[in-house]
């Protein structure tokens, strides 16, 4: 048993010594590749040549504005400002025109503001409600609302209704009076609508003759190429 043992040992001893042998050689190895890696002095290489960078330019808010305008979360951000022009105002509705007379002091237009309104005389450049009167030629009527003109034809001003029973002759030989009366004679029903406070003009219809009176007024034919003019005047 003790041959065994021994035979063991001697044998564990032969590898170990196999084993130191084989380290020692690697350590030598390693030395000698250190040395030749290390031992010689390296060959210092010149820097790479320096060249200085480019200024960074400040910060600017300008720089920064495509951010604000096209921020997708606040579609405000818009820098071009859409200015709506003011909305024109609806025309009113046209003046009513009766018809027009020659007179002493010119042409006067029977017209009101609408219907209902009492008739006014106009003349041309005044205003009748918020139109002004430019001209009346043949059966077209001018006039002028907010900086524009507004050509409209005679039909197109009449009154409607009952009211238009009540206007003035317009320019032709309607004014023409038919003589079934005297003159001085008195006038029953009222032949006449206020147009001023001195001057009212005759209705269609009315057949008084020139001269004729009522209520202190006094009704006056005045012959025009288109025919007889009629109104009447206050009375003395």
């Amino acid at each position: 048993m003790k041959k065994k043992l021994l035979l063991l040992d001697l044998a564990l001893a032969v590898v170990v010594f196999v084993l130191v042998g084989q380290v020692r050689d690697r350590w030598l190895e390693a030395r000698k590749r250190s040395e030749v890696m290390f031992g010689k002095a390296l060959k210092q290489l010149p820097p790479p040549p320096y060249s200085a960078l480019a200024a960074v330019p400040g910060v600017t808010a300008a720089s920064y504005s495509a951010v604000a305008l096209k921020y997708p979360f606040s579609p405000d951000r818009n820098p071009t400002v859409v200015v709506e022009p003011p909305k024109e105002p609806p025309m009113p509705p046209l003046p009513i025109y009766y018809g027009i007379m020659t007179l002493a002091d010119g042409e006067t237009a029977i017209m009101s503001a609408k219907m209902g309104d009492p008739s006014l005389g106009i003349h041309f450049g005044e205003k009748v409600g918020e139109f002004t009167l430019v001209d009346v030629e043949d059966d077209v009527v001018t006039l002028q609302w907010n900086g524009k003109t507004v050509i409209k034809k005679v039909s197109e001003l009449r009154p409607r209704g009952d009211m238009g029973r009540a206007a003035p002759a317009a320019r032709s030989t309607e004014t023409t009076a038919k003589a079934v009366q005297q003159p001085g004679s008195k006038v029953e029903a009222s032949p006449w609508d206020e147009i001023g406070p001195n001057l009212r003009a005759c209705r269609p219809g009315d057949s008084s003759p020139a001269g004729s009176e009522k209520d202190g007024w006094r009704k006056v034919m005045v012959p025009t190429p288109m025919g007889a003019s009629c109104h009447w005047e206050k009375g003395n």
